[in-house]
């Protein structure tokens, strides 16, 4: 019996569409982390797949690929995806370990190929994308996921444009996630994660009109007290001497060193404790990474050079930030650097 030859083609796979939510993360600058302190950063790398890799299956996300410093996964749930990326994020924030790993991830909505079980299609390339365009520690979506998820989970989205998406044509509008306000800030509000909206609450009655049988029960309002500016024109008038304190702001803003208060080193902008004694091989290997998460590798060269040009530490941190294109990230190296010099003494 003649066997086919090698030219005959086989039997067609099995193929098939599914709607899922894609979700795509990676660790920013990694490459420029692992040039500056690569058993660390391995290890920090380690410690992220980890919690990863613990949120995916309680949120019955599937694992399909981890390349590289990369994280892939598909959920049924698009809510489920938000708030696996959301949750992942704030464990990782509240590391003390991974304070310079960064975790980007970019979520979306879209019909997924399935070849053999494995994944293939548009909707893979898109997510990956959104990866790439999310800030570092942040979470960005599709306008796709927005819609699908926004009356279902407490969180907050914020429009971030239409960015021209690398080899796509596709003009997606995006928007970034971040956890809800405090109760304080809104009152008390509990997760949307169900489909039935709350309550709607009951019109109140109008107040009854000056004219009316009720408006008896209306409560007067006090009279005004007359102004009176003359017995309070003195007091203003002292303060000058105030005024003529001002040009010693700087002197002041860099406060006297008879009385370093330690306590309020973190709330100044040029602390007490950062002089010119941080300024040691140490403290400069602790500003290293935590610039090289925003900047990559070139953070050895640039803290290199700006500590040869400022011999204080709280200046070389300003000089530092200025370099971060990002206001939200320059506050955040800010906060970090002044804890990680003043937490070396």
């Amino acid at each position: 019996m003649d066997s086919p030859g090698p030219d005959v083609p086989g039997p067609i796979p099995t193929r098939r569409r599914r709607l899922r939510a894609v979700f795509a993360a990676d660790v920013a600058n990694f490459g420029g982390m692992m040039t500056i302190d690569e058993t660390n950063t391995v290890d920090a790398l380690s410690i992220t797949r980890r919690v990863a890799i613990e949120e995916l299956a309680i949120h019955r996300g599937w694992l399909f690929g981890m390349p590289g410093d990369g994280i892939f996964a598909l959920f049924e749930s698009t809510v489920d995806a938000v708030r696996c990326a959301m949750r992942i994020q704030s464990r990782l924030a509240e590391s003390p370990k991974l304070y310079y790993l960064k975790l980007r991830i970019g979520v979306h909505l879209g019909e997924v190929l399935f070849q053999d079980d494995l994944p293939y299609g548009e909707a893979l390339v898109i997510a990956a994308r959104l990866e790439s365009l999310a800030e570092p520690g942040g979470i960005l979506v599709s306008a796709s996921v927005v819609d699908a998820v926004a009356p279902r989970i407490a969180a907050t989205f914020i429009a971030s444009g239409v960015p021209t998406l690398k080899h796509s044509p596709r003009r997606i509008e995006t928007f970034r996630v971040l956890p809800p306000p405090p109760a304080s800030a809104s009152g008390p509000a509990a997760p949307l994660d169900s489909t039935t909206a709350p309550e709607p609450v009951p019109p109140q009655a109008p107040p009854p009109r000056p004219g009316s049988a009720g408006a008896s029960a209306l409560p007067r309002l006090p009279k005004a007290s007359p102004l009176v500016l003359p017995n309070e024109m003195p007091a203003v008038t002292e303060s000058p001497p105030a005024d003529a304190a001002l040009p010693m702001a700087p002197a002041a803003f860099l406060a006297p060193p008879e009385t370093p208060a330690k306590g309020d080193a973190p709330d100044e902008t040029n602390s007490p404790k950062t002089g010119a004694t941080d300024l040691d091989e140490a403290s400069l290997g602790r500003l290293v990474p935590l610039l090289a998460t925003h900047l990559g590798p070139v953070a050895r060269v640039l803290v290199r050079r700006m500590a040869a040009e400022s011999s204080d530490a709280a200046q070389l941190i300003r000089m530092l930030a200025q370099e971060i294109p990002s206001e939200g990230e320059r506050l955040k190296f800010l906060t970090r650097a002044r804890t990680a010099l003043n937490g070396s003494d």
